[in-house]
């Protein structure tokens, strides 16, 4: 009987685990859809966790991004949707779908190799 015992509260964990992942599941989708049909092409990475959904554009890079609480996004995404067209801006690309050829010529790089834009 101690054995069935220690198993229950297992399952209980698990179970309240499984239900909020699936909400950071379905936020990170959403959001990641939301920018694809705003600024298509942009190859956008969404993570969610806690309450947070982090953005960044892998077209852009890697380390730089853009971090928003869950109760800041309201249901049209529009934070969203200004946040990432923000970040765009702040490496001097226009908002909108992705352009091959502006990101060949208008795209700088800094004495470290790395991608140029306003982090600041």
């Amino acid at each position: 009987m101690e054995q069935g015992f220690s198993i229950k509260p297992k399952e209980m964990e698990l179970e309240k685990a499984d239900k909020y992942i699936g909400s950071d599941f379905t936020r990170a989708k959403n959001t990641a859809e939301m920018l694809e049909k705003k600024y298509p092409g942009w190859l956008w990475a969404v993570h969610t966790m806690d309450g947070v959904v982090v953005v960044k554009s892998m077209r852009l890079s890697g380390n730089w991004g853009f971090v928003l609480h869950e109760n800041k996004i309201d249901n049209d995404y529009k934070a969203v949707v200004n946040a990432g067209g923000e970040m765009l801006e702040r490496f001097r690309m226009s908002r909108g779908e992705f352009n091959q050829d502006k990101y060949l010529t208008d795209l700088t790089m800094n004495h470290r190799g790395q991608l140029d834009g306003d982090f600041s």
